[in-house]
């Protein structure tokens, strides 16, 4: 159970991550009029999603270990202002050049969102515990991914695309205040003498950890597949489906459920099965994703309807693979959560953004590179998987103490 306090706490951090998801997935509904508008190609934009998370993860490395030294709650202010000031940059702009340096810096800013929402969240809730409270955090969280797009279509039909960015940016504004105004700090072990020495000390502990690199990696693996469905799916839908903005927002909010339901079943399969056998579910059914989507592209058989249930199971595997090992991550560290979470994040972004761009510039056919991306990368995390056996710590062990 968790305390007045803490759930006060847990409610502004849901609120904070919230906001950084939505940075990702506000716009995509617009991808296609803003490609037009701009003068580029499908894959420049297509790397505005991807060089967003890139400045969030590398942003992190700096925002942890600031976190440790200066306390988590002026990070953050700092990095919601930076977030702001490249939301309303990004508004302003015609050309991709430009617009891509903006969405770099939103995702600087918005690391401070996605990054320390997760470490403010392991001060005060760890193990099982923190991911069976992770997932009903991230299950209101989940609600950008599916409501997102949406909400950016209904903006697109009254307005031009701008007006997601100015959204954006008045979002963390009211942010801003709140978190300020009403978010205590959570880091009891601020250790103002951290120098840039002791950082990179602090990182070479976390990256010397098996069990780190394991689940970040598998981490990784997952968000670069759910990256890649995100990147294609406004393109897809829009052009190969000739579906409008509008209704892409409505479909991408029907699949997008199977991300709310997984992450209510999410606590009661942890203590059930334990966090390596969801990792390798969720690997699993990124397989039959691939599968499926191959098969049909193959065979010519490719529908509307056979296209978002062949890739309905990516929002499932997400939930199983991100939230357990981002968990896993976490666990053997304590005074060290800041560095631990800033090479998490980041080592999670930079893997997703290296995978996506690779794959993005083998071929035109989105739909072929999604199904083989669904079936290597699922391949890799299971033999990577294959280590967590016997790690029995991970299991079921955090059951007893969640109650």
């Amino acid at each position: 159970m968790l305390s007045q306090e803490e759930i006060k706490v847990v409610l502004i951090i849901t609120v904070l991550l919230f906001l950084g998801v939505l940075g990702t997935d506000i716009h995509l509904s617009a991808l296609p009029a803003m490609m037009r508008f701009m003068h580029t190609s499908q894959q420049l934009m297509q790397s505005s999603i991807s060089v967003f998370l890139l400045g969030s993860g590398l942003s992190a490395l700096v925002y942890g270990p600031l976190s440790d030294k200066f306390g988590r709650k002026p990070v953050i202010l700092v990095g919601l202002v930076i977030a702001i000031a490249g939301n309303v940059w990004g508004a302003t702009l015609s050309q991709i050049g430009p617009f891509l340096a903006s969405r770099f810096i939103q995702g600087i800013g918005s690391g401070a969102c996605l990054a320390l929402a997760r470490i403010v969240l392991s001060d005060i809730v760890q193990r099982e515990r923190y991911a069976i409270v992770s997932s009903y955090v991230t299950l209101f969280t989940g609600l950008s991914i599916t409501l997102g797009p949406l909400a950016g279509s209904l903006l697109l039909s009254w307005f031009d695309w701008q007006a997601n960015f100015v959204v954006m940016a008045l979002m963390l504004a009211g942010m801003l205040a709140v978190f300020g105004l009403f978010c205590p700090e959570t880091n009891q072990h601020v250790n103002s003498t951290v120098r840039v020495r002791d950082v990179f000390a602090n990182y070479k502990v976390v990256l010397q950890n098996s069990d780190f690199i394991l689940a970040a990696t598998l981490a990784g693996i997952g968000m670069a597949c759910f990256l890649l469905y995100t990147t294609a799916s406004p393109f897809v839908l829009q052009q190969q489906f000739a579906l409008s903005p509008r209704d892409y927002g409505y479909m991408t909010a029907f699949v997008g459920a199977g991300l709310l339901v997984s992450r209510l079943l999410l606590p009661r399969l942890i203590k059930r099965f334990g966090m390596p056998k969801l990792i390798i579910a969720g690997l699993v059914i990124l397989l039959g994703c691939g599968a499926s989507l191959l098969i049909l592209s193959e065979l010519r058989h490719l529908s509307l309807v056979s296209f978002l249930l062949s890739v309905s199971g990516v929002f499932f595997s997400y939930t199983f693979i991100v939230l357990c090992a981002s968990a896993m991550s976490m666990a053997p560290f304590t005074d060290k959560r800041g560095a631990a979470g800033a090479v998490y994040s980041c080592s999670q972004m930079a893997l997703a953004f290296a995978v996506n761009a690779a794959v993005s510039s083998l071929s035109s056919n989105a739909v072929v590179l999604l199904g083989t991306s669904f079936i290597v990368l699922p391949v890799v995390g299971l033999v990577l998987s294959r280590r967590m056996q016997g790690k029995a710590g991970y299991a079921v062990s955090g059951a007893r103490s969640t109650g």
